[in-house]
């Protein structure tokens, strides 16, 4: 069973629709999770700040905060947590980067639902698997590597 709330302030085209995010959940799922409940939502600078500043002891907003609860994924093979994107800075990544905002937005949402799963990138080893499964999933989206230089 996958169950999600997705909160936004008002739609955007360049966001993904609430149908896309579910296909971005089940593509993205790595095990077989007896149950997945999540909470997707998309947020502003000051938000992003103040989440990351509470949950990382940084002090600045970033494109992707994950709150994962291993306890339920050890514990009951229950996949639960929170992602939290901000609008601001996906856009001006994508635009940095030349690609489509969309196509960023994806990348952020999958980058986002692994850690969730317990993949990180702190080593050379795991962001070399974490990324190799992110390019992998997105190219099932129609989405080119985005670790490739344009």
């Amino acid at each position: 069973m996958i169950k999600f709330s997705y909160l936004r302030g008002k739609h955007r085209d360049y966001q993904p629709s609430r149908s896309c995010l579910g296909k971005l959940v089940r593509t993205s799922l790595q095990h077989d999770f007896s149950i997945v409940q999540l909470s997707i939502s998309i947020v502003g600078l000051a938000d992003s700040q103040q989440l990351n500043l509470s949950y990382r002891n940084k002090d600045k907003p970033t494109n992707v905060i994950s709150l994962e609860y291993p306890e339920n994924r050890e514990q009951f093979n229950m996949l639960t947590g929170e992602l939290f994107l901000c609008d601001e800075i996906i856009i001006n990544e994508a635009q940095e980067q030349d690609k489509e905002i969309l196509d960023h937005y994806y990348h952020m949402i999958i980058h986002g639902l692994l850690h969730l799963q317990g993949y990180d990138h702190i080593l050379d080893t795991d962001a070399e698997v974490m990324e190799s499964l992110e390019i992998k999933i997105l190219d099932q989206f129609g989405i080119r590597n985005p670790y490739l230089e344009r």
